[in-house]
């Protein structure tokens, strides 16, 4: 954004009212627009999707753009299509059905990292990297320091990331049962201090875990902690990338996995993928009980010597378009 705006863009920024998304872009003091709210069953996103694209549409005729970006929105893509619009997502998972089935057909451009494993054509672009890059690359991201004061969070310390399990994709998908999490804590605890952030409510038995900070500061906590664990899988690839040693385990993990977490495992040793508990339960207990952050700051540094300025890249090719 600040790339294309610096070049005299204008830019409007579309949110739904999701998690804590509204949160962290009123932090980051990104002015936006609400245009509809995240259903987490079914029905409820079948019987709100007219109202969103009823939203969708009155912002669009409004502001008029040129071209709308977006990660893979169904909303974003049919809008431009309704409006004469051009559109270009970001897809960089190869199993979501409804990017492949729905959004791909109708876009403009796609642009994924150049690992991905699906083919979409002439309207293809690869870019190096993980567009995590672009806002985790060391000369973009300074981790602050101070949030580990400022929070009294205590050193050693592990997060643990558990995923709500809600969106489109995960259907027929699973991450840790609550017996599971609780006994990884119990794991983890007689070695460091733990964290957990959660997309769901946490029960009694594992609220003290809480991690207390805001989440428009969690990549400076993750760049600090000594490991991290979780069955998310975008904060597992953040983790990697800030040179965290990183586990993750859910449904997803196994021969058809997505390419950019076999990417950070096979070729850069940045993530471990397990798929069976009790590995999981092995792994994060040597993971925890001798410190691994100094190699993995290595292979960090090793990573990002081979990754170009994807802000850049992207800039030139939304401009070009």
């Amino acid at each position: 954004m600040q790339i294309l705006q610096e070049k005299g863009n204008e830019i409007l920024v579309l949110a739904r009212k999701k998690d804590v998304l509204l949160n962290v872009l009123q932090e980051e003091n990104v002015s936006y627009e609400v245009f509809g709210r995240h259903k987490k069953n079914i029905w409820g996103k079948i019987f709100g999707t007219f109202a969103i694209l009823r939203n969708y549409l009155r912002i669009i005729k409004q502001f008029n753009p040129d071209v709308i970006v977006t990660k893979a929105s169904f909303y974003g893509v049919f809008s431009a299509k309704l409006s004469g619009i051009k559109s270009v997502i970001f897809p960089d998972s190869e199993v979501v059905f409804i990017t492949n089935k729905f959004v791909f057909p109708l876009c403009t451009k796609v642009v994924t990292p150049e690992t991905f494993g699906l083919n979409y054509g002439k309207k293809h672009i690869r870019v190096k990297g993980f567009f995590e890059n672009c806002y985790l690359a060391p000369d973009v991201f300074i981790p602050d320091e101070s949030v580990i004061s400022h929070y009294n969070l205590k050193k050693p310390y592990a997060v643990f990331r558990f995923v709500g399990w809600f969106a489109n994709h995960d259907v027929k998908n699973s991450g840790f049962s609550l017996e599971e999490k609780i006994e990884l804590v119990n794991a983890v605890k007689p070695y460091m201090q733990v964290y957990i952030s959660s997309e769901k409510k946490l029960p009694e038995d594992l609220a003290p875990y809480k991690l207390p900070t805001p989440a428009s500061v969690i990549h400076s906590v993750l760049a600090f902690a000594d490991l991290y664990l979780g069955d998310s899988q975008t904060m597992a690839t953040e983790a990697a990338l800030l040179g965290t040693p990183a586990i993750r385990s859910n449904s997803f993990v196994g021969e058809n996995d997505m390419s950019n977490f076999k990417i950070l495992e096979s070729e850069f040793g940045l993530l471990r993928n397990v798929s069976k508990f009790e590995d999981v339960k092995l792994l994060v207990i040597d993971f925890a009980s001798v410190s691994r952050k100094n190699e993995w700051m290595l292979r960090r540094k090793h990573y990002n010597e081979t990754i170009c300025d994807s802000n850049k890249t992207i800039a030139e090719i939304l401009e070009n378009i």
